[in-house]
């Protein structure tokens, strides 16, 4: 059965295609990547921009070009922080429903952790950790064999980090502190899984972009970076190293897409807080997530 799922997000939209088999096991089609950064300006304005809607349709006709040829029996589209929190988010709901031609459906925190959960690890006989920062909140959950015992969606991300404490760059030692200081506030509901586990999983674009950075590729594969490991150490030394950066030479990186540069020095302290936080001394970075779970829950 061919199956697709959709995971629109406070920075990027994603769309993966699979042809799913009856043991749950599946063939990727099609794993398509957009950068429409819904969230952009939202903190501050409560609402999504209309150039920022603009861009969401724009990724939604591309997403619907691919989908009339792909032809998918079932399709499971997925909205997160940005629609959940924007005063015009059923507008905006309606306007990329319009242009996808698929209904969407605003998902909770709580709901997002199970499927992202269950984008990465799936049914692992190995107890996991998955976190997942987004741009406008950062899921943790923690589960084996495809049960979760704890999920929890705080409201913490890269894009609203990113207009809170990196105004200027590089970013002064102060900023870096109150941003870590920030999360490590959040993370208070979060604490409780200290130690629960040594297997943690990174998905999303921070943990990629990290990982692209540490081997030093220049351009996105999948396959280059999934499951890459970092030490929690390493994570805190490319924290550093992209906060002292000036955000011209954050976006001279080769292989950042200039739309997820300017929030990866944010997205990389959110990370490293929460390892110390959860007492990670690694990580195992994941390209599933969220669109996956979707996908298989289509």
């Amino acid at each position: 059965m061919i199956k697709a799922g959709i995971d629109i997000g406070t920075n990027t939209a994603l769309m993966v295609i699979a042809a799913v088999r009856d043991d749950g096991t599946y063939s990727v089609l099609h794993d398509v990547h957009t950068l429409p950064r819904l969230g952009e300006g939202l903190l501050q304005h409560g609402s999504i921009s209309t150039d920022s809607i603009a861009r969401g349709i724009e990724s939604m006709q591309t997403f619907r070009s691919i989908l009339e040829q792909a032809q998918p029996e079932r399709v499971l589209v997925v909205a997160t922080s940005a629609m959940r929190e924007a005063t015009n988010g059923r507008s905006v709901q309606q306007q990329l429903e319009d242009a996808l031609g698929h209904e969407i459906t605003i998902i909770d925190g709580t709901r997002e952790a199970e499927l992202t959960f269950q984008g990465a690890v799936g049914n692992s006989p190995t107890p996991s950790l998955v976190i997942d920062i987004g741009g406008g909140s950062t899921e943790y959950a923690y589960g084996v064999d495809g049960a979760l015992s704890f999920s929890r969606s705080i409201l913490i991300g890269a894009v609203k980090a990113t207009e809170l404490f990196a105004n200027h760059r590089p970013l002064p030692p102060h900023a870096i502190a109150d941003a870590r200081a920030w999360v490590q506030e959040a993370l208070v509901d979060v604490a409780q899984l200290r130690g629960a586990t040594t297997t943690c999983i990174g998905v999303a674009g921070t943990p990629v972009a990290l990982a692209m950075i540490d081997a030093g590729h220049t351009e996105y594969q999948a396959e280059l970076v999934e499951n890459y490991h970092l030490s929690r150490d390493r994570v805190d030394e490319l924290c550093e190293y992209l906060c002292s950066l000036s955000l011209a030479e954050v976006r001279s990186i080769h292989g950042l897409h200039e739309r997820r540069a300017d929030i990866v020095p944010m997205g990389a302290c959110i990370l490293s807080e929460s390892m110390h936080v959860l007492g990670c001394t690694g990580m195992t970075v994941v390209t599933r997530g969220l669109r996956y779970g979707a996908m298989l829950s289509a």
